[in-house]
Order: structure tokens, then sequence, then C-alpha cells
């Protein structure tokens, strides 16, 4: 090998593994089937890879993610949020969205809201392991029906099974325009909100690294907020 070929390879030697370990950081999110396609899954991706990670995601249903992430099982959480309780087990990052929590009701309903008392004698289709507000969730008065997904609510409140469904407003508004298409007019959102609510990822204090990764997707999400590219994704219109 001759003096110029050894410099060479001298000098690849010197940058390759820094390179290759930005090629190669890897975090593995679980997340519900509906962000799918999202601006929270957007989001999350350009933050990551602007900082040199790839981003792999498991889609699964709330409450199992929420367990696998609280006991080690999956690495991080993808857009929810923030409890007291989540955060004993799960480092959260700054806010990458906010949403509306909101009830939904039938068309021909008369039913009005303005406060949790409004609500006395009514059933509300929920999703198991999902939490709300504390008021709401602690309220005894309420009528709770538990369900393992957002599609078997919508689908409860449409055959009068339930008289209220309650989850995040763009979520259920884009289940009704695309799987419930058919039906989509016969349900309406009821104003005000519950509650106006802000996402976040979190990541499993179980995982070595947990604490650097976070700072690294925080440091990613800077980058794209001040360069344009949140605003960006954001006026696609694109659901959580």
């Amino acid at each position: 090998m001759n003096k110029k070929m050894f410099i060479i390879f001298g000098v690849l030697g010197f940058f390759l593994p820094n390179q290759l370990t930005a090629q190669t950081n890897t975090v593995s999110f679980v997340a519900e089937p509906s962000k799918e396609g999202g601006f929270l899954v957007t989001i999350t991706e350009a933050a990551f890879e602007r900082v040199g990670y790839s981003v792999e995601i498991k889609y699964v249903l709330g409450a199992r993610a929420i367990h696998d992430v609280t006991t080690g099982a999956s690495e991080a959480l993808l857009g929810f949020f923030y409890t007291d309780e989540r955060a004993e087990s799960m480092l959260y990052s700054e806010s990458i969205g906010i949403t509306q929590l909101t009830f939904f009701k039938l068309r021909d309903s008369r039913f009005q809201y303005s406060k949790l008392e409004d609500l006395n004698g009514l059933t509300v289709g929920t999703i198991i392991g999902a939490k709300y507000t504390p008021e709401f969730d602690s309220a005894t008065m309420i009528k709770k029906e538990l369900v393992s997904d957002k599609s078997s609510n919508i689908r409860k409140l449409l055959g009068g099974r339930v008289g209220l469904i309650l989850d995040k407003r763009i979520t259920i508004q884009n289940l009704l325009t695309t799987e419930f298409k058919g039906s989509a007019g016969k349900v309406v959102a009821v104003d005000p909100p519950l509650a106006t609510i802000k996402f976040f990822n979190a990541f499993s204090r179980k995982f070595p690294g947990f604490e650097i990764k976070n700072a690294d997707f925080n440091k990613g999400l800077e980058i794209i907020t001040k360069d344009g590219t949140l605003k960006k994704i954001m006026d696609q219109g694109l659901h959580e």
C-alpha cells in the first residue's frame, strides 16, 4: 500500500464511525393505528432525521402501547397525552401537537353540553386504558362504556348503544370521512370541547440511552421548527 492510499484510508477511518453511527441510530415507537400517516408521525420522523436517527413504528391499540412502554417491552410512545402516572416510567419530550377532546353525538340528538353535570344519566363510549381529564376520569355520575378501539366506539354510537363518545376531534372526524364515509353525516361534534390537550412522545426509562434520545429528539424538533419544516407539515392538513 503506497503512502497516498494509506492517507485516504486514514481519513475515511476518521470520518466513517460518526457517519455510520448517525445512519444506524434507530428509535422504535409504538403508536395507535389511527396515527399512521398523520402529522404526529411525520413530525417525529422529520425531527429525528435531522439528528441522524431512523424511526421504526409498530401500530397497536393504545392500551397495549402504554403497557408495553411502561413495562419496558417497547422503547417509546408516539403522540400520547401526559399523565403523572406515565411520567414515572417514561420521559416525555417537548410537545409535538395539540388536540381537542370532544364529545360526539348522533345528529338528531338534542343533547347540549356546557359542564360535566350535563352528562348525568348518559352513557359515554370510551377507550380501554385511555386517560381523558382528571375530572372526567373520576366522575362517578357518568356511565362509561369501554371498548378496545375508536372504530368500535363509533359503531356503538351509530347503533344507539351509547349516547355519546369522547375522543380526539381530528381523529374521529378522520375516521368518519374514511372508514365510516356512508354514515359520516349522522354524527356531529359537540361544542365546546371537554379540553385542549398536548401530544408528546415518551421514552421508556427502562431502555438504555432514553435521556439521550429524548434530548436528541428535542434538538431535532427545534431545528424543524426554526427552519419552517414543522409549519409545512402542519399546512398539509394531515390528521393526528
